[in-house]
């Protein structure tokens, strides 16, 4: 088993994860800071500060992801690849909004702790796809 282990820290999947996972940690921290300074100081919205916070994590992780984790750089920034990206992001974008209403509206979770709940969800969802589908090698 321990040999399965290293065998498996020493892959390419594993390394594309430990890079997903970096990109991930700096994607969470921009969209944190734009979310708390839209929802904390600017206009306490919940759910516009969610979107805000998400697209400017999705803008970073587009950037880092096709250049760094996936290696995309071979074709255009504007390709097929952002095509599907943004669907990726979409469909995590929309279940980050349920999670995040299920959580504030119905549950009376403070709005910051939600963001905590939702975060490891969407992050595991977001690779899944953009691994087996958005930056997937032909």
């Amino acid at each position: 088993m321990i040999e399965k282990i290293k065998t498996f820290m020493k892959s390419e999947s594993f390394k594309k994860l430990f890079k997903f996972c970096v990109t991930g940690g700096l994607n969470t921290v921009v969209d944190f800071l734009v979310y708390s300074l839209v929802a904390g100081v600017l206009l306490q919205n919940v759910y516009l500060a969610q979107t805000a916070g998400y697209l400017a994590g999705v803008a970073n992780s587009y950037i880092i992801n096709r250049s760094w984790t996936f290696k995309k750089e071979k074709a255009g920034f504007f390709s097929s690849q952002l095509v599907k990206f943004l669907i990726v992001n979409a469909i995590t974008y929309g279940i980050s909004l349920a999670a995040m209403h299920l959580l504030v509206e119905v549950w009376a979770v403070h709005w910051l702790l939600a963001k905590v709940f939702v975060t490891p969800a969407t992050i595991l969802v977001n690779f899944l796809l953009s691994n087996l589908w958005a930056f997937k090698k032909k």
